[in-house]
């Protein structure tokens, strides 16, 4: 992320979550503005360079989709993050399908509000160089098959978690997946089939993570996702999860071996090859499984 934080607007009419969302974004070296209506809120859009927008779904003069495609329709690179109330998720996942990068539940949680405008903030700064010099095709960092990020990139967003871990010292996990006798699946079915099954994959673990993780095609049919803020427990059961999706939705079964960082490691190389081996582990063990590092 930059060093210089970002130009954020707040679009908010609680005084209390305005205070809260300036102390917690201030601290994080962003400079923060503030609107109390959506009007006003698209007026200074257009006034101010902001890299992201945070707003409340239910602002009083209009609608909380309406305002999200009323400020990608006005610039669609700033990054909208939707406040919704933790009962009121659905709200979110529609306003994310209208365009909204992603959402802040209240209670707010600090840092899940740090670490949701820094991903924002990085999504931003990628599509911003992306226009200024065609980024997306010189460092070539998405999967051309899946459209998520590739190996290269990965190397890159594995540095950045790695220095936010030690710098506010917390876990995160890396799952190391790879696909279940692909080779055959390949060989009984076509290489298109192959591809089709890669992309299929590719949807059901994006669909399944928290819109703060990251998911990345490490090379031919293996993936890694990046669980941030999240202890081994907790990337298991998200695992856990996964692998039953793919027993029961695809043609396939996944092996996968998660690493904590800093339980199993604090230097990178060493951090993904304890992913990796626990990956083989389950492998070994008769594929289908989750071993742990």
């Amino acid at each position: 992320m930059s060093e210089q934080g970002a130009q954020v607007l707040v679009i908010e009419v609680e005084k209390e979550s305005v205070e809260t969302l300036k102390t917690v974004l201030g601290a994080s070296g962003h400079s923060v503005n503030v609107a109390s209506s959506a009007k006003e809120g698209l007026q200074m859009l257009k006034d101010i360079h902001c890299a992201v927008a945070i707003t409340e779904l239910r602002m009083l003069d209009m609608s909380g989709l309406e305002l999200v495609r009323a400020i990608r329709n006005l610039d669609p690179h700033i990054s909208v993050i939707v406040v919704a109330p933790y009962l009121f998720i659905n709200s979110a996942v529609e306003a994310m399908e209208e365009g909204a990068f992603g959402y802040i539940t209240k209670p707010f949680n600090p840092s899940e509000i740090r670490i949701v405008v820094e991903h924002a903030y990085e999504r931003y700064l990628l599509i911003d160089e992306a226009s200024k010099k065609s980024y997306y095709h010189s460092l070539s960092i998405l999967d051309a098959l899946t459209g998520v990020y590739n190996h290269r990139y990965f190397h890159e967003a594995l540095d950045k978690e790695v220095a936010r871990a030690k710098r506010y010292p917390q876990h995160f996990c890396l799952a190391m997946i790879d696909i279940d006798d692909f080779k055959k699946y390949n060989d009984e079915n076509g290489h298109l089939a192959g591809d089709e099954l890669l992309r299929n994959l590719t949807n059901l673990f994006v669909r399944s993570v928290r819109n703060v993780d990251t998911v990345f095609r490490y090379g031919g049919e293996e993936f890694v996702i990046m669980m941030v803020e999240t202890n081994k427990k907790g990337a298991l059961l998200a695992c856990e999860r996964i692998l039953n999706l793919v027993r029961l939705s695809l043609p396939t079964t996944v092996s996968m071996g998660i690493a904590d960082f800093p339980q199993d490691a604090t230097e990178k190389e060493i951090f993904i090859d304890k992913a990796d081996k626990a990956l083989y582990q389950a492998k070994n063990a008769g594929k289908n499984k989750i071993c742990l590092a």
